[in-house]
């Protein structure tokens, strides 16, 4: 019954029309973009945020609610693998910033039973504030999703400076392009791996932040909201010529 559809990336503007039978023309995607409370913040200024939450030293940074699409469980075992690298593992947390949601219970019966359950915290929902200072002083921001429409917390991540590694899956690599290492999501191995490439090496994790930041900036809210006017005086247009 609509007269025009908006999506948040092209591949899910293919999969409406696909799964749907939608017309092509129909359907435009519009990206979203990182507010701008995320910025880089001095990490001195992250201090007190990383002290009411308990984490001391360094630490990988996921966000998102804890449900099962999310593949924090896949996280949890390949953060088991990079605990024990001896390069890349030194004395690393696993933070995961987040809600409850859905199904959530298998995961946290999963820490129980780890290996490095200790090194693993859950900070719960946390305001724009505190996700800031986080994004701002992980060693690396770690987004092993399954499935996204778009993936915002990758660009929040970027616009603060944190190195991205995240899924190869079609929503991530349209959002992130080749501004995050990519990996498979399918199995802790390769998300491990991905993990233990940019630790390994200062060069990457620079390299990964620059890109990061100049990717983000291609997107702002501005842009979102003249694309969206576009689509709904596309959509005037069309039903003036019909009459209505």
């Amino acid at each position: 019954a609509a007269t025009r559809i908006i999506t948040p990336t092209e591949c899910v503007r293919r999969e409406v029309c696909e799964r749907f039978g939608v017309r092509v023309e129909k359907v435009h995607a519009v990206p979203e973009a990182a507010r701008a409370v995320f910025r880089p913040l001095p990490f001195a200024e992250t201090a007190e945020t990383r002290r009411r939450l308990a984490i001391d030293g360094d630490f990988l940074l996921a966000v998102g609610t804890i449900e099962p699409r999310k593949n924090f469980r896949a996280l949890i075992r390949a953060f088991e693998t990079v605990a024990a690298h001896a390069m890349a593992g030194r004395n690393l947390r696993l933070v995961i910033a987040g809600g409850k949601g859905w199904l959530s219970d298998p995961l946290f019966a999963e820490v129980e039973n780890s290996p490095v359950k200790d090194r693993i915290i859950f900070t719960g929902y946390l305001d724009d504030e505190d996700l800031r200072a986080l994004y701002s002083s992980c060693r690396l921001f770690i987004y092993p999703s399954l499935d996204e429409g778009f993936g915002l917390p990758v660009l929040e991540a970027m616009q603060c400076g944190a190195p991205v590694v995240c899924s190869g899956i079609p929503a991530l690599v349209e959002t992130a392009g080749d501004a995050a290492l990519h990996i498979n999501p399918d199995g802790p191995d390769s998300i491990a791996r991905g993990i233990i490439e940019v630790l390994s090496s200062e060069a990457a994790r620079l390299r990964l932040s620059e890109a990061g930041l100049k990717r983000a900036a291609r997107f702002s809210w501005e842009r979102t909201a003249r694309m969206t006017l576009d689509v709904y005086m596309d959509a005037l247009k069309k039903l003036e010529r019909n009459g209505r």
